[in-house]
């Protein structure tokens, strides 16, 4: 199945300003919710993005699987279907729930187009700037409309980037964290769709992570490996697929020369 990127991203648009924007400063107590713990909030606009999601991908694609983080976090078995062959939306309607909350403004839509394990198409909308990363497999990445190109090789000063290794499991979180914090320059990953733009656009060096949902890294990851980065775990050197995977350390990276650095100084690869 062949998907129309321009298709999507205007779905993705008119729901993100119709049931997130409206909603950006305005919740009230009884609209907010947390899942997992204190820190981890859905709202009303989570779920109303879902569901119209949901209808409008639906109305546009029919018989496509869909899989979204709401839906995920009510009945987790429907993530198993990623193990196997079929097509599917994946889909975080607004990452960076806790920015939203606290009024940051840094919050995205995030979908990802998957077609038998392999990341299709990939849309990010930066809700706040309105503007979009979009990338499809062998067709290359864009950043508000812009093509992206490969980045330059990593400077030879301090790499800087993203963390959230707060679920890494030994022995890794033993090994690799007094290594990251010192000879790396990093900041907590409060939004994923937020960091991967950093990435994209050069102005961060890489990203490790330790609880990995396919929400939020299938989309980011696909525009990565189109402008030559690179995403793999650094305990079997596997590549990143888009299913969920919990404790194992992830390393995204905008290019080669970035990736290469970090892992050699995180675990000797």
């Amino acid at each position: 199945m062949i998907v129309d990127p321009d298709k999507v991203a205007s779905i993705i648009e008119e729901v993100a300003e119709a049931e997130i924007a409206t909603r950006f400063g305005k919740l009230a107590k009884g609209e907010i919710d947390t899942k997992s713990g204190p820190n981890d909030f859905v709202t009303e606009a989570d779920r109303a993005a879902e569901s119209a999601l949901r209808r409008a991908l639906a109305g546009l694609y029919p018989g496509v699987g869909f899989i979204g983080e709401e839906g995920a976090a009510a009945e987790p078995a429907i993530l198993e279907a990623l193990h196997g062959d079929g097509a599917f939306w994946i889909v975080d309607p607004l990452d960076g729930t806790r920015n939203f909350v606290q009024r940051r403004r840094e919050f995205a839509t995030i979908v990802a187009f998957v077609v038998d394990g392999v990341t299709r198409c990939g849309w990010i909308y930066a809700i706040p700037d309105r503007k979009f990363a979009i990338a499809s497999k062998g067709d290359g990445a864009t950043w508000d409309s812009d093509r992206l190109t490969p980045l330059a090789a990593a400077n030879t000063g301090v790499l800087s980037g993203f963390r959230a290794i707060g679920n890494l499991a030994e022995p890794w979180s033993t090994t690799m964290v007094p290594k990251l914090r010192s000879q790396f320059v990093t900041q907590s990953a409060r939004c994923a769709a937020y960091a991967y733009i950093h990435l994209l656009t050069g102005k961060k060096d890489f990203a490790l992570y330790s609880r990995c949902s396919p929400w939020d890294h299938a989309a980011g990851v696909l525009m990565l490996d189109e402008i030559g980065g690179r995403a793999a775990y650094l305990d079997d050197d596997g590549p990143y697929r888009p299913v969920a995977t919990q404790g194992r350390p992830l390393l995204v990276a905008g290019n080669g020369s970035a990736f290469g650095r970090v892992a050699e100084r995180l675990s000797g690869h």
